[in-house]
């Protein structure tokens, strides 16, 4: 059973409340209209709806159908239902189209849980009295250590003080008390009346969408980062056991900051695209430990999204995740031997040797399979928006994983139809160049990039790179490494020779067949035309046949 209290003047304010029922959902005409009668009144409303809670989750959203009307926005449709509303930018309102809103509240299988939204002048203390809430209670269910770190906007949680249906008058000083009873009874009636409208309203709505549609699996989306018990029980331990129970780990504040000696810079081992990265050892086992700021949820929510559900040998394994002063971290598995850039791009000042010509050839199919699974293994498809050699992480044998999934983009209908972006995102060097000049969004854009993966093991150069312009070092341009090996690759006088030269200085041995088709496996992965790239599918073919011959040639000792 669901109360919505809810308090409206100017703009809303808004109190939720979830506690496990069988499973329904609501529609915006019961909403609307009590957002006008407590517009008139200047009232708080407690508005019990059916809803759920999923089994075995504290996850702290509600989920509800909701008719588009013209006109809306993701701003305006978050305005109507007390600015709790998860707002999705990406995807499409259509008028007269169905959506499903994730509404944020609180459920609790012990007690009811409420949901309050902060506003200017807010304290926890006034908060707390406000709703007859126990202050010491609702700050360790915030994990708040401080009670005055909460600000304008913040969503808390409030153990439920056990209100009831009620509608309570502002108290507007001696002029309001002084009113006769009469008015009050006149308006408490029109009150009740409305309240009952609005109730039988609901249920003729939630009878009809039961029999139109049925019930529909919900997804789990939340805004209040913050408070990881959203998480706990959503976010499957990645184990080789489909069926297994274990849970990713929710870390505490201190474990993780004592884990990288304060985050020190002597322990910092990388920085991806939304945070710097820490070696660190919790609970006795290395782990790498991601450290991104608050503002950056929603890259944190995309990550915990996919390798939540996700799990692959050539995925980087999510192990927990946890929030503290103005920071999330997430914790995965270490990768001792670093990102495959450090060993491609001058290896030697990093202390590594030269990667052997197998050893790569290796690395560039473990990586192929690994967003071959995303592309083509997993429903929703998944594509990964930002593939290159310092995302692919090694492990102590040299076999490679993806990772950074900060910018992941879901095909909800096929992996070959594309998506619209709302903004380009990314790295330069290995944007496909539809993506950049028409938004459009499909594993071939991961497929170009890869593409561009495959020409830095074979030149040892980077996807961009500087150069001085002659007579003045000052100034300097960028080299496209696909343009350079394109024109390479595209002459067809002496081919093999010009290749020769762009071929990195550090690799000594090579099979010069296998060279060849790698190359020629990177230009047809860089095609302007994205229809006309191969999918990862056929990469992993062609990379495992490389491989082979690299390996019949390498145990023959021929050069």
């Amino acid at each position: 059973m669901m109360t919505v209290n809810s308090k409206w003047r100017n703009e809303a304010k808004t109190a939720l409340f979830l506690q496990e029922s069988k499973p329904n959902h609501g529609n915006s005409v019961s909403w609307t209209f009590l957002h006008v009668l407590s517009s008139i009144f200047n009232i708080i409303f407690n508005l019990h709806l059916s809803t759920s809670c999923l089994s075995d989750h504290d996850e702290y959203t509600w989920h509800m159908d909701y008719t588009v009307q013209r006109g809306d926005t993701w701003e305006k449709i978050s305005s109507k239902f007390g600015s709790f509303v998860v707002e999705k930018p990406d995807k499409a309102l259509i008028a007269s189209h169905i959506v499903t809103l994730d509404v944020v509240c609180g459920c609790s299988k012990s007690s009811n849980l409420m949901t309050y939204k902060v506003e200017t002048g807010d304290t926890l203390f006034t908060i707390c009295s406000r709703f007859k809430a126990d202050a010491n209670k609702t700050a360790k269910l915030n994990g708040l250590e401080n009670a005055d770190l909460i600000h304008a906007g913040d969503v808390i949680f409030i153990p439920a003080p056990g209100i009831q249906n009620f509608t309570l008058f502002e108290d507007k000083g001696p002029a309001v008390k002084s009113r006769s009873k009469s008015q009050l009874h006149i308006l408490v009636g029109s009150t009740l009346a409305a309240f009952t409208f609005i109730v039988l309203t609901v249920a003729l709505v939630f009878w009809k969408h039961y029999k139109r549609k049925g019930t529909q699996r919900s997804k789990v989306y939340s805004r209040k980062t913050d408070c990881l018990n959203c998480y706990l029980n959503s976010c499957p331990f990645h184990t080789k056991s489909e069926e297994s129970s274990d849970k990713a780990t929710i870390f505490l504040y201190n474990e993780v900051r004592d884990a990288t000696s304060n985050f020190s810079a002597s322990l910092k081992i990388g920085q991806g695209s939304y945070g710097s990265v820490y070696l660190g050892k919790l609970r006795g086992t290395d782990v790498a430990i991601k450290q991104m700021k608050n503002t950056k949820s929603k890259e944190f929510l995309a990550e915990l999204n996919i390798l939540c559900k996700v799990q692959h040998s050539n995925l980087i394994e999510l192990i927990g995740y946890a929030a503290g002063g103005d920071s999330l971290f997430l914790v995965y598995e270490y990768a001792q031997n670093g990102a495959l850039s450090d060993h491609l791009h001058r290896p030697g000042i990093r202390g590594y040797k030269p990667l052997a010509w197998t050893t790569r050839i290796q690395i560039a199919l473990d990586a192929a399979k690994g967003l071959e699974y995303i592309h083509e293994h997993t429903k929703p498809y998944y594509v990964h928006r930002d593939v290159k050699t310092s995302n692919i992480l090694l492990d102590s044998n040299f076999h490679a994983k993806i990772a950074d999934f900060g910018l992941v983009k879901l095909l909800e209908h096929s992996s070959e139809v594309a998506a619209a972006a709302s903004r380009i995102v990314g790295t330069f060097g290995y944007l496909a160049p539809e993506y950049v000049r028409d938004g459009c969004v499909t594993t071939k854009s991961d497929v170009y990039a890869f593409g561009v993966v495959l020409m830095e093991p074979l030149t040892g150069q980077q996807a961009l790179s500087r150069d001085s312009n002659p007579g003045n070092d000052q100034y300097s341009e960028h080299r496209s490494l696909v343009d350079c090996m394109l024109a390479v690759l595209n002459d067809t006088h002496d081919f093999m020779a010009k290749l020769r030269k762009w071929l990195d200085p550090n690799l000594t041995r090579y099979h010069k067949d296998s060279i060849l088709q790698m190359a020629l496996l990177s230009k047809d992965c860089v095609d302007d035309n994205w229809k006309r790239r191969p999918d990862m599918s056929n990469v992993v073919i062609r990379l495992s046949h490389i491989l082979i011959s690299s390996k019949e040639w390498q145990e023959m000792g021929s050069c």
